[in-house]
């Protein structure tokens, strides 16, 4: 059976900054949907690394293989920890050298294969490495018309990474996607030997090149955090800058308050920005439904493009919520 349960909306993340404008500003950290269906229950996670002949001469290049396994296997893992709902703990990698024909048959998936892994670790989501190309470029030269005397190196790496997802529960490939970077190492210096000792060895930019390669694929598979900006009006009238002082203190009920004796006011501005301030308000405290009706007002009462800037953003939110919904549990 899948289980866990995670429950998230939104949370402010700072506060405040004041300038003369009469919009002041702060950072909130929203969760945002995997670009893929990721189900938001689940028993394990397992990486399978595939690319066990990366020379493509028909045999294992053993250490290479467990130098890049292991990398992945950490930058997985440190990505995890910085997603939303998903529990580093329960990721897991396949050790040894799988069998590409035995996880494949003729390109299709074999769900008894994963069947069998799923025994032994309890897993029903599969991260699935199929193959990984790396191509290295190096160049060094020294610069004789410098005084004094300057050397430089280079290290170009180009990888191109090709990933799946496969949901043994559902028995479906959630997702297939080509991960493609280029990094770059150099160094430039008076003494060649300290030159040479400053740049990072073939291995070391490989394993930097593994980690990141499983780190950004990360941030497509699972549910994470992203800093957004959020603006509010604090000039008005005296309320208005009493009601700041409650925001700078996360008191959005308080601060509502006061914003809400001025949305019929006769000066449309001041009611427009009431009605804008009360929608910032309903989106902090999770009602994204009455905070959507507030800009709408405000939108109706004066337009301006900030307003329905927001109106789009409040309601592609809602949008994200609800995939979310069966991400996150």
């Amino acid at each position: 059976m899948k289980s866990i349960k995670f429950t998230i909306i939104i949370g402010v993340f700072l506060v405040l900054f004041y300038s003369c404008e009469p919009l002041s500003t702060i950072r909130v950290e929203t969760v945002v949907p995997a670009n893929i269906e990721f189900p938001g229950s689940f028993n394990k996670i397992v990486f399978i690394n595939l690319e066990s002949d990366l020379n493509d001469d028909q045999k294992t290049d053993t250490l290479l293989y467990k130098i890049i396994t292991q990398e992945m296997n950490l930058g997985f893992i440190d990505a995890i920890k910085s997603t939303a709902g998903i529990d580093s703990s329960r990721f897991l990698y396949l050790k040894g050298f799988p069998n590409k024909n035995r996880v494949y048959n003729r390109d299709t998936i074999s769900w008894y294969f994963l069947g069998e892994i799923a025994k032994k670790s309890d897993a029903d989501i599969f991260i699935i490495l199929d193959s990984m190309n790396l191509h290295m470029n190096n160049e060094e030269y020294t610069d004789t018309y410098s005084y004094p005397v300057e050397y430089y190196k280079y290290r170009e790496l180009r990888i191109s990474a090709f990933w799946s997802v496969y949901d043994l529960i559902d028995k479906k490939r959630l997702d297939k996607y080509n991960y493609t970077d280029t990094l770059y190492w150099e160094k430039v210096g008076y003494m060649k030997a300290e030159v040479e000792k400053n740049m990072p060895g073939v291995e070391q930019c490989i394993r930097e090149a593994s980690y990141f390669t499983a780190s950004d694929y990360a941030k497509r598979v699972f549910p994470g955090w992203q800093t957004e900006i959020r603006y509010y009006f604090v000039t008005g009238n005296k309320d208005f800058k009493l009601a700041a002082e409650f925001v700078k203190n996360n008191k959005w009920e308080e601060a509502s308050v006061f914003w809400e004796k001025y949305t019929k006011d006769i000066d449309k501005e001041i009611a427009s920005r009431a009605c804008f301030n009360l929608a910032l308000a309903n989106e902090m405290t999770g009602n994204l439904d009455i905070a959507i009706a507030w800009a709408e007002t405000s939108e109706k009462i004066k337009k301006k493009s900030r307003t329905r800037y927001y109106i789009y953003n409040l309601k592609m939110r809602k949008e994200e919520l609800e995939k979310l919904g069966k991400q996150i549990y």
